[in-house]
């Protein structure tokens, strides 16, 4: 292979697993150089992710016999069956955490978040886990933090994992006020954002995601309690608020209507539907880009009617959703053939979340 041109090394180095990549930096010098390259690994997990087959779903939940915190990756074999592998966590995560949200990934990468200033950014294909350093930034003066929200995502023009950090501070006349920080894993350093958060994120759920890598999306309301989906864009450290669609149904009501937001290829997929309906169907919207008032929602699909699930956890490997049984169980149900699979991993006080991830070299020590 050293005979070949160094593009053509470098394309099929690309296509290879992590684990792989990272026995062949003892092959020599330059391929040591290569593997470390940062454009290398964006490559490499760029090439990666367009393969469906290699997508794991990592999911976190409290075991129901020890209620002891268990974080379990799920493959698909060649041959059809179901692996799954439970995690060895670092022990700052049972010192530390009470309960441990998954956030991400971005490029391969999970941030682990307690609560405030107690975070960790963990890339499980290379075992790579480092725990944030505390923010020295000041906070607003009279007042405690009472809670926080959390966004990741990859800065392309620093090739830079970012986190943001939205504290809920409460001052002495009960006022909120929200302090923005950022984190740069290139810096190791956390500094202030200046700006405002231009809506309230309805932290009371754990609905949001990173879209395209570069951008984080929560599910809130707008000055005037209008629904949207306000971002944050890692590259230009900007805020975007981008409508829902005009003909949703009301949150609540008879049935408890609800939304998710997840990731669906390289859409945002916004999904409706009824808690309380014993045969949910699950409607899903699909936008392409966010922001800046020429956004275009599309109604891709209604999924269902199924019995028998809570709520839509996420989607996986092109056809397949990932639901939650009313007994906590995980199950998919795929979506062409109409079929639903048990898969025997249950959580505790619907405490089941799942990330749906690829392979990645990005190393955060």
């Amino acid at each position: 292979m050293s005979q070949l041109p160094e593009d053509v090394i470098t394309e099929i180095l690309s296509r290879l697993p992590a684990t792989s990549l990272l026995r062949f930096k003892i092959v020599c010098r330059s391929w040591r150089n290569m593997i470390n390259d940062p454009t290398f690994i964006l490559k490499h997990h760029k090439t990666i992710s367009r393969r469906h087959e290699s997508e794991v779903v990592m999911i976190s939940r409290r075991s129901n016999t020890t209620n002891k915190r268990v974080i379990s990756m799920l493959r698909i074999n060649e041959d059809g069956k179901d692996d799954v592998v439970d995690h060895d966590l670092p022990t700052f995560l049972n010192d530390m955490f009470g309960h441990v949200r998954l956030i991400g990934p971005c490029n391969g990468i999970v941030c682990l978040y307690g609560y405030p200033d107690h975070i960790a950014l963990w890339n499980p294909s290379i075992r790579s886990f480092k725990q944030l350093p505390a923010s020295r930034v000041p906070r607003p003066p009279n007042a405690r933090v009472r809670g926080g929200d959390l966004g990741v995502g990859f800065d392309s023009k620093t090739l830079d994992i970012k986190v943001l950090q939205i504290l809920f501070c409460v001052s002495m006349d009960c006022q909120i006020v929200c302090q923005v920080e950022i984190y740069s894993s290139r810096n190791n350093s956390w500094k202030k954002f200046e700006s405002c958060v231009p809506a309230n994120i309805m932290y009371y759920n754990l609905w949001s995601m990173v879209y395209k890598n570069e951008s984080f999306c929560w599910w809130a309301q707008d000055k005037n309690n209008v629904e949207v989906i306000l971002s944050f864009n890692m590259s230009n450290e900007e805020f975007q608020m981008t409508q829902l669609p005009s003909d949703l149904e009301s949150l609540g009501g008879q049935y408890r209507t609800s939304r998710a937001i997840l990731p669906l290829r390289e859409s945002l997929a916004l999904v409706v539907y009824r808690q309380l309906e014993v045969d949910k169907i699950f409607d899903v919207w699909i936008v392409d880009e966010l922001g800046g008032g020429s956004e275009t929602w599309s109604k891709l699909a209604s999924i269902g009617p199924i019995s028998g699930v809570e709520k839509v956890l996420g989607f996986w490997n092109k056809y397949e959703c990932i639901l939650e049984s009313s007994t906590g169980e995980m199950i998919l149900y795929n979506r062409v053939k109409r079929t639903l699979r048990n898969l025997g991993i249950y959580g505790k006080r619907s405490r089941l979340e799942v990330l749906v991830l690829t392979e990645s070299l990005y190393s955060i020590n």
